[in-house]
């Protein structure tokens, strides 16, 4: 079981990005920025040229050992985010966990 109580914080996500391995799986968290409302224009409609207001996320992806994240093929590659604050943090952990006894890495 992926346990990161003591090893990884909100703070330490501001600036850079945790990453780790499991039994076969490797993982990384770390800030990112999205649309805040990521709902596809109705009806096949063209966004108007708006302004997106932007949300940050923490970021969990999922990999298939023994390649680093760079080199590793998008389609091979499996994410989620959460909220940037610290529930998020130990939600991601626990999706880390869940994707784990699933084999989904």
């Amino acid at each position: 079981m992926i346990d990161l109580h003591g090893d990884i914080s909100i703070p330490f996500l501001k600036k850079s990005r945790f990453t780790g391995s499991y039994l076969g799986m490797r993982y990384q968290l770390m800030k990112a920025e999205r649309p805040k409302n990521q709902m596809p224009p109705e009806n096949g409609e063209e966004a108007c040229g708006e302004e997106t207001e932007m949300e940050t996320v923490i970021r969990a992806v999922i990999w298939p050992e023994p390649f680093n994240f760079e080199v590793t093929p998008e389609e091979k590659k499996h994410s989620r985010d959460f909220s940037f604050d610290v529930n998020g943090l130990w939600a991601a952990v626990d999706w880390l966990n869940e994707e784990h006894e699933a084999g989904h890495f």
